[in-house]
């Protein structure tokens, strides 16, 4: 999870196998340039180039008949499975110049053949026929740069797409306040909090009732706005900056609340009300710590007021 992209819920720390794939792709990039057969034989580092790239047919005698994705952004491996299957191997990095020139391909097939290779070799034939090539070399884009050339962070980038991103987590990072305070937000994020309902769960403690209000089991949510105890001192906060429009609803969860309330705000306050959110929580957050391990206890107002020292300074 730390990891991931911080868009996507992770801290945005390298992965060293993914980021070492994403380095050894650039043989791959750099082989097909210069028009060589790639040297790597590594499947991810091959099958990611391919997924990256998008040829662009030129003379053909740069780009890989049966490997590369240059049919109508298939390779004849996708288009034609049982074709391929019948493939001599040592004509596997066969050009498309040379393997166009007469028909050649036929030839590089052996074997028996089955109904569903007489289909697949019939469309595969259909789909040659409109193939024309010409006297400009092969050009190569990279499809996750914005210059279509390959680099190594638009590469590792590029294995985290179809991740779904994580409610709030690119705005946490765009907050303003201390990297401790917005930290302990992502731990919020993913309820890694050891809150009393978690260690409840782990049998860690008899009761997971929560230690400020004891009405209501102790997770993250109710410690930041479902407590009794955490609401009143929003509230005192909240009618301070006349910020009626929000309100504080004790069953949504925390991260939900705060990006549905910035919402209600003009988005000049927005900046200002999420350092504010932050603020407070963290705040709680330390209360609850404080009555936990040290038996300390703040009244609402009194909170209230550290609140006020702790955002002058």
């Amino acid at each position: 999870m730390v990891c991931r992209p911080r868009d996507l819920g992770g801290l945005g720390i390298s992965d060293l196998a993914r980021s070492g794939i994403a380095l050894r792709v650039r043989w791959v990039w750099k082989d097909h340039i210069e028009g060589r057969a790639p040297a790597s034989k590594e499947r991810a580092a091959l099958a990611l180039f391919q997924a990256a790239t998008t040829f662009n047919l030129g003379n053909g005698k740069s780009t890989f008949f049966w490997t590369d994705r240059w049919l109508h952004g298939k390779c004849i491996q996708a288009a034609a499975p049982t074709v391929f299957a019948a493939l001599c191997p040592r004509k596997i990095k066969s050009t498309v110049h040379e393997a166009l020139q007469g028909n050649a391909w036929v030839s590089h097939l052996a074997g028996s053949f089955t109904a569903q290779f007489l289909l697949e070799f019939s469309h595969l034939c259909d789909l040659l026929e409109d193939v024309q090539l010409s006297d400009e070399p092969d050009t190569f884009s990279w499809r996750f740069s914005k210059d279509h050339s390959y680099s190594a962070a638009s590469t590792y980038g590029g294995m985290f797409l179809g991740s779904s991103p994580v409610l709030g987590a690119k705005l946490l990072w765009k907050t303003a306040a201390p990297h401790r305070v917005r930290f302990f937000f992502w731990l919020c994020l993913h309820g890694r909090c050891w809150t009393g309902d978690r260690r409840f769960q782990h049998g860690l403690q008899p009761s997971n009732l929560c230690v400020m209000c004891n009405q209501e089991p102790e997770t993250m949510d109710h410690i930041l706005i479902g407590c009794s105890f955490s609401r009143e001192v929003w509230h005192i906060w909240l009618r301070k900056l006349h910020l009626d429009e929000v309100i504080i609803v004790s069953e949504e969860p925390a991260i939900h609340w705060w990006l549905r309330a910035r919402k209600l705000l003009p988005k000049a306050l927005r900046r200002g009300f999420d350092s504010f959110v932050f603020l407070v929580g963290w705040m709680i957050w330390k209360e609850w710590n404080e009555r936990t391990f040290n038996g300390g206890r703040s009244s609402p107002l009194e909170l209230a007021q550290a609140i006020g020292s702790q955002g002058a300074t």
